[in-house]
């Protein structure tokens, strides 16, 4: 919204001769005169002489001007201004409409008809001129330090915009340079510097300047307060407002009156404070100086110089057109104090999210400090596992060299081969330890039928030492495994039933969509569901046991190095009903 209320500022200046030639051919060229009478009395004959009075007419322009001197039953005619008449016509060359006056001794009558915008009734002023040279000097005072003040705050303005790149900078400069404008044209500055020669647009300029007040007014509004987002109903009702705007101009070339114009800018007063309280009751930056802005704006220029140009109401100081000036100056003063507090807030807000950040930093890097230690704590723990198994070696490899001692008849070698193969796996793990978790175990086909004959001459002399049946249901399946993980994975889980079962064990291969399983099913005293979830931690032995064989280690191992492997693990038990525990390997697309 706010760059389409820029797009169309910027195109008002492109405008301007289109417009006044419209305004040229639709402005009504002649209309009836309001006639005014002044009666003034000067001193006796040789103690006023002529010049010495200037009579101010209280308005930068007039449409058509007609002033005559009515003395002792003679009319003079003295001033004559119509549409065309260019500044150069005039008899003073000021700002405000001026002319001089002889008056003759006694008392006089100056007849004044004049034509002005929506008939506006002229400020008369008759004044001597030192007192008019006195006020004409105070007065271009008063609009230097306006000038001055409105540059200022334009060019702050500006700078921000440039150091910030925030649209609402630019729709303030935008804002206070229609301002400028106006204030300018309805000053009498326009025409007697810039456009002279040409009446025509002088008087059509003014209207023209206020409704790109109103425009640049409105874009800023809606983006200081944010209704585009916070009250879309009343930035409808707005733009509405706005969109009638035109209609209202082709009412005034048409007919000459403001009338509609003065209606739209009285409708949208009220949604100008209902925009600056909703604001300061939500909390939004800047709005309470917003709000001092606007209600400056309808004070001194929606109610006391609209009141005093379309209705007449005589003002206090006389001068009215000393009110907006005084409206828009306190408003941009405001609105410069909205910009400035949304600044220190965003400021305040930037401030505190850097504080933020830091201290997310900090945690940050003493969260990195401690994982640091936990890893160096870690790898000197790895480092004294990996020397536990380095010295572990060498008892093994006593034990392999001893078995050579041993005679070399038919049972000695089976049994020797036994050995050999526990001693190999027993060596793996110890080559697993030493080797940490630098690399993954390595995953190639497995024959479980293989698996299981180690599994089942590994076990078997644990099974009768038990007086328990350990049988391992022939299969041809194969997988794509760690043979050393599966191997401990099954090892812990065999010797487990073994350790708990009462009569037998059977371990087999189920054939499941998209995975197999490995069973292993014992009848010993079986798990509650409470129990189960406890025997999964390290150290913890099941069926209270806690000083039997073992470490509690078994079912923690199962659990962690399935997990690294992708694998599931399953318990299915019913107290006194026996356990079965079920190892699911994803199979791997063909």
């Amino acid at each position: 919204m706010a760059a389409g209320m820029l797009r169309l500022l910027t195109m008002i200046p492109g405008l301007l001769p289109l417009v006044f030639a419209a305004a040229a051919i639709a402005s009504p060229a002649t209309g009836p005169l309001r006639w005014t009478a002044l009666p003034v009395e000067t001193a006796a004959a040789g103690e006023a002489a002529a010049g010495d009075f200037v009579l101010s007419f209280g308005v930068a322009d007039a449409e058509a001007l007609i002033v005559r001197l009515d003395h002792d039953g003679e009319s003079r005619l003295l001033l004559v201004q119509t549409p065309d008449s260019g500044f150069a016509t005039r008899p003073i060359a000021a700002p405000m409409l001026a002319m001089p006056v002889q008056l003759p001794p006694g008392i006089s009558t100056l007849v004044i008809g004049y034509r002005l915008h929506a008939d506006t009734p002229l400020q008369l002023r008759l004044r001597t001129a030192a007192d008019y040279d006195h006020w004409q000097a105070t007065r271009h005072l008063l609009d230097g330090v306006l000038l001055g003040l409105f540059v200022a705050m334009i060019l702050v303005a500006l700078l921000h915009f440039f150091a910030l790149r925030s649209p609402e900078y630019l729709l303030y400069v935008a804002t206070c340079g229609m301002v400028l404008a106006f204030l300018a044209q309805i000053g009498g500055y326009g025409f007697m510097y810039l456009w002279p020669e040409a009446p025509g647009w002088n008087q059509v300029a003014p209207i023209l300047f206020m409704g790109g007040v109103q425009l640049a007014h409105l874009a800023f509004t809606i983006r200081l307060l944010d209704l585009r987002r916070r009250a879309p109903l009343l930035r409808r009702a707005m733009l509405l407002i706005v969109a009638a705007v035109p209609a209202g101009f082709a009412v005034f070339f048409l007919t000459g009156t403001l009338a509609p114009l003065f209606a739209l800018s009285v409708l949208y007063t009220p949604l100008l404070l209902i925009a600056g309280l909703g604001a300061v009751r939500d909390g939004v930056a800047g709005a309470r100086f917003f709000l001092a802005g606007a209600a400056a704006l309808v004070l001194f220029v929606n109610l006391a110089f609209g009141a005093g140009v379309v209705g007449g109401v005589p003002l206090p100081g006389g001068d009215v057109f000393l009110y907006p000036k005084l409206g828009y100056l306190i408003e941009a003063a405001c609105f410069a104090g909205a910009l400035a507090d949304r600044l220190r807030v965003a400021r305040a807000q930037a401030e505190t999210a850097l504080r933020l950040r830091l201290i997310d930093a900090e945690e940050l890097a003493r969260a990195e400090a401690g994982k640091y230690q936990a890893l160096r704590i870690a790898h000197d723990r790895q480092l004294q596992l990996a020397a536990s198994g380095h010295d572990l070696a060498q008892p093994l490899q006593s034990i392999r060299l001893a078995l050579t001692a041993m005679r070399d008849d038919e049972d000695n070698r089976r049994i020797r081969a036994h050995i050999d193969r526990a001693l190999d796996l027993t060596r793996l793990m110890i080559d697993e330890l030493i080797q940490g978790a630098r690399r993954a175990p390595a995953v190639l086909p497995l024959d479980l039928a293989e698996v299981f004959e180690d599994l089942a001459e590994r076990h078997r002399p644990q099974a009768a030492a038990r007086r328990m049946r350990l049988r391992m249901v022939p299969t041809t399946a194969r997988v794509e495994a760690s043979q050393l993980v599966l191997t401990r994975i099954l090892d812990n889980l065999i010797g487990n039933a073994l350790r708990y079962g009462r009569s037998r064990v059977v371990a087999g291969v189920r054939h499941r969509p998209g995975f197999l399983s490995i069973e292993i099913h014992d009848d010993g005293p079986g798990i509650s569901p409470a129990e189960r979830d406890r025997l999964l931690a390290p150290f913890v032995q099941g069926g209270g046991q806690a000083g039997a064989e073992g470490f509690g280690l078994g079912l923690h191992i199962v659990q962690r190095l399935s997990a690294q492997s992708g694998f599931g693990l399953d318990i299915r038990a019913r107290p006194g009903r026996g356990s079965v525990f079920t190892i699911s390997i994803p199979r791997k697309p063909r």
